[in-house]
């Protein structure tokens, strides 16, 4: 199992494309954190710090919507491949191979993230998230990251790349935004708020009550949890 996340961590560090979209997020968080402080301050807006690094917080988690394609990607490289024809021979377990490929891909999210840490690290300094609030904003991130590459991988067993891109984009952005709809039931049901990552780190970053943030872990941890030995089952090369 190992074997296969050093191999596809190799692959995405020797990707030129993977690179560039770490790129284009770490400058775009640098970016957005300069010039949401200069504009905040501009307009003399309260809680400078707060205000900007609620907007990098939400980029990083509409960076987390390349998650899917890469699991989708990650999955197709080697069944098309010849990677998959031995796997097939390899003594690997089906678990292991797909906890191999699940695991690169979140690591590698994962790695991303962790890139901006020292810019979150000067949060403390400007008056902006707490570090309680950055904890659980991480967690949840972390959670939605390993259900997104669940998801990805999950369709792409029956479906092709491009399809299946489709499909997970579609169950993610309607579990994602459908709470947000202003309009009944879905903006008078409080559980539903749960469902939503974009919810939940809205909750988080307006102060609101932890009981949305331990919902919305707990949930996607539960059902990744089963959603695992249901793929594993499903799994052919």
């Amino acid at each position: 199992m190992f074997a296969i996340i050093f191999k596809e961590l190799r692959c995405y560090t020797n990707t030129t494309k993977y690179r560039r979209i770490q790129m284009l997020v770490l400058c775009g968080f640098a970016l957005l954190l300069l010039v949401g402080t200069v504009e905040f301050y501009a307009q003399r807006t309260p809680n400078v710090g707060q205000q900007t690094y609620k907007l990098c917080m939400i980029l990083l988690f509409i960076a987390q919507f390349w998650v899917p394609r890469h699991a989708v990607e990650a999955w197709h490289i080697d069944r098309n491949g010849t990677n998959g024809a031995l796997l097939v021979l390899s003594p690997l377990a089906n678990w292991k191979i797909l906890a191999g490929k699940l695991s690169a891909v979140v690591i590698w999210a994962v790695w991303g993230i962790w890139l901006t840490v020292p810019l979150f690290a000067l949060s403390s300094y400007t008056g902006g998230l707490a570090i309680s609030q950055l904890v659980k904003c991480g967690a949840v991130l972390l959670v939605s990251c390993i259900f997104f590459a669940l998801i990805g991988i999950g369709v792409a067993l029956h479906h092709s790349p491009a399809r299946a891109k489709s499909i997970g984009y579609g169950i993610i952005l309607l579990l994602t935004f459908l709470p947000l709809l202003p309009f009944p039931p879905f903006d008078t049901i409080p559980l539903l708020d749960s469902v939503s990552p974009l919810c939940t780190l809205l909750s988080i970053l307006r102060e609101g009550s932890t009981a949305v943030w331990l919902w919305n872990t707990g949930l996607f941890c539960v059902v990744s949890v089963l959603m695992f030995p249901v793929l594993v089952k499903q799994m052919r090369f």
